[in-house]
């Protein structure tokens, strides 16, 4: 169990959270099927596959290189409203990196409010809105909360992960309000958010990463 993340662990813990998204691609593709185009499935392995083959290149760089040039290399090779939106966290969080030799807690939580700041600017929606910022505010709350009650990395991201599993359920009954799946709003209610799963599931990974 790890109490902050180094420069190495950062390397591994994106490593681990690209084959975890990869491997729920199918998932995510039916979910997506459901509301949209169903091109999620592919948008997640094909961009995951290009951050695992960026990552070797990045060893010995800053972290707030490695989260930046990770979402960069999604976005190069997956081009989507996803790719788009998951390079734009990745950037934000970077910043919150900057000059930063390990993660704790505190740094996280600020990582991730960039994160949902960003989010909230290149998507202009908001929570009730079922789209990833469904799972990723909530989360991003439940780590600044965990970092006042100074609570370990691990028990921190535990949170988030059942906050942010919380948050993804509860787009169940939501009726998409932005975006192309907005375009068939009454087709949504019913089916969860395939965005707010995947960002539920990210965190999942980076709490096992963490609590391994």
């Amino acid at each position: 169990m790890k109490d902050s993340l180094t420069q190495g662990d950062v390397l591994a813990a994106i490593a681990h959270i690209a084959r975890s998204l990869m491997a729920s691609a199918e998932t995510l593709r039916e979910l997506d099927a459901a509301i949209g185009d169903g091109d999620l499935g592919i948008t997640m392995t094909v961009g995951f596959q290009a951050v695992l083959d960026e990552l070797p290149s990045l060893e010995g760089q800053d972290m707030a290189n490695i989260l930046m040039k990770s979402g960069m290399a999604f976005n190069r090779k997956a081009a989507s409203t996803f790719g788009a939106l998951f390079a734009t966290m990745m950037m934000r969080a970077a910043r919150a990196v900057r000059g930063v030799q390990a993660i704790d807690l505190p740094t996280l939580a600020a990582m991730a409010q960039a994160a949902v700041d960003g989010v909230r600017e290149r998507g202009k929606a908001d929570v009730g809105d079922k789209t990833m910022l469904d799972a990723l505010v909530p989360a991003a709350l439940e780590l600044a909360k965990a970092a006042g009650e100074e609570v370990s990395l691990a028990e921190g991201v535990r949170r988030a992960v059942a906050a942010a599993e919380e948050g993804m359920r509860a787009t169940i009954p939501m009726k998409s309000r932005v975006g192309r799946a907005s375009w068939f709003a009454e087709r949504t209610q019913g089916v969860q958010d395939p965005g707010a799963t995947a960002i539920y599931l990210m965190l999942k990974a980076l709490y096992e990463y963490i609590s391994a």
